[in-house]
């Protein structure tokens, strides 16, 4: 399976991404790797994790929580 980023989610990427550099040293690149890591578990495995409906699945990150001021609309 391969992964590609839409333009939208990849801005949100690198707002989060700047976001947690911005709170402490290295914290925005360990977002990254966490967010890396989740993606290839992802590909591994894409039907393990919680269906929302029957073509969306959610996977959080497992030590980053979900940021609601970074995602427009909510």
């Amino acid at each position: 399976m391969n992964v590609k980023l839409l333009a939208p989610a990849q801005h949100e990427l690198d707002e989060a991404m700047a976001w947690y550099a911005a709170q402490a040293p290295g914290l925005g690149d360990a977002f990254l790797v966490e967010t890396l890591k989740t993606i290839t578990l992802l590909t591994r495995y894409p039907q393990a994790w919680h269906p929302l409906s029957p073509q969306t699945r959610r996977c959080r990150l497992s030590r980053f929580p979900l940021r609601r001021d970074l995602q427009p609309g909510w």
